[in-house]
Parts: C-alpha cells; structure tokens; sequence
C-alpha cells in the first residue's frame, strides 16, 4: 500500500500552492491503485514551506508528495 498526500483547499480542491493550503489530504492506495481510504491533516499556520510538514507526514507512513508552487 502507497500513501500519497496532496495540498488541498477547505473545498477539496488541488491547491497550486503548497505553502499556503488550508490541508493536506492523505489518499491510502493499494498496489492495483484503488483508493482504499482518505485522511486529512490540517496544516500549519503561515507558510507550509517553513513547516514540520514533511516529517509529519512522513510520520503517517506518506511516501510521495504531489505539489507544486513551491517556494
């Protein structure tokens, strides 16, 4: 099993910029590639750029990290 997180807005929409997403969704996906689960993380105050995030999410078992507009 995978666990991919992606940086999304309150509306559960891709946010094109990392640092400023209101959360991050976590997607549990088997090896044939079926969504098993969703969970959602908030993340911090200010610029997510600057945050713990990686390590959090890497503490969750994440292993890729979809983004753009970082920096």
């Amino acid at each position: 099993m995978k666990k991919i997180a992606l940086p999304v807005t309150a509306g559960n929409q891709i946010d094109d910029h990392f640092g400023h997403c209101e959360m991050y969704s976590i997607y549990s996906v088997s090896e044939s590639g079926r969504i098993l689960g969703i969970d959602t993380i908030p993340s911090a105050q200010g610029c997510g750029c600057k945050s713990n995030i990686a390590t959090t999410l890497a503490a969750k078992g994440v292993t890729i990290m979809l983004a753009g507009g970082i920096g």
